[in-house]
C-alpha cells in the first residue's frame, strides 16, 4: 500500500469535500463565533477565555476579540470567576443557545441528508473510520 498516493487522494478529495452543503456547515461549527458557542454548550454552559484560546488553538488576542464580537451580539456574558476574581469567566445566554441549537440542527440536516445518499452500510463504515482516526490522532497528543 504505497501511504503517499492514498494520501495525495485523500487531499484531493478534502478540497472537493469542502464544496459540499454538509462540509460547509460543518465547517461553520468548527470555526469562530460557532465553534466558541459549541464549545460553551459542551462545557456547562461556561468557560474560561484561557480554555478557549486552547480548544480553537488561536492566540489569546483573537479570542478577545472573538469574546468582544460576540458579547457585543448578545451571545455570551463575561463574569468574574467566584473562586478566583483574576480570571473571567464566560457563559452562554439565552440567546447564544437559542442561535448555536438553530446552526446545528441546520448542519444535523444538511449531514443527513448526504449520509442517505451514501446509503446505511457506508454512512456507518464513514463514521467508524472518522471515529478511528480521530481516536488514533488523539490517542498521540
Amino acid at each position: 500500500m504505497d501511504c503517499r498516493s492514498l494520501a495525495e487522494q485523500l487531499v484531493d478529495l478534502q478540497t472537493g469535500l469542502h464544496q459540499l452543503p454538509a462540509s460547509q456547515q460543518l465547517a461553520i461549527l468548527s470555526s469562530g463565533t460557532f465553534f466558541a458557542l459549541q464549545y460553551l454548550m459542551n462545557h456547562q454552559m461556561t468557560a474560561h477565555p484561557k480554555e478557549l484560546s486552547k480548544g480553537m488553538s488561536v492566540s489569546s488576542a483573537r479570542i478577545a476579540a472573538l469574546l468582544n464580537q460576540m458579547e457585543k451580539q448578545g451571545l455570551i456574558v463575561r463574569t468574574a470567576d467566584p473562586d478566583d476574581h483574576r480570571q473571567t469567566v464566560i457563559s452562554l445566554t439565552p440567546e447564544g443557545m437559542e442561535r448555536i441549537h438553530q446552526k446545528r440542527a441546520e448542519a444535523v440536516e444538511a449531514a443527513a441528508r448526504t449520509l442517505m445518499e451514501l446509503g446505511p452500510e457506508d454512512a456507518e463504515a464513514y463514521l467508524r473510520i472518522t471515529a478511528k482516526i480521530l481516536q488514533n490522532f488523539q490517542s498521540r497528543t
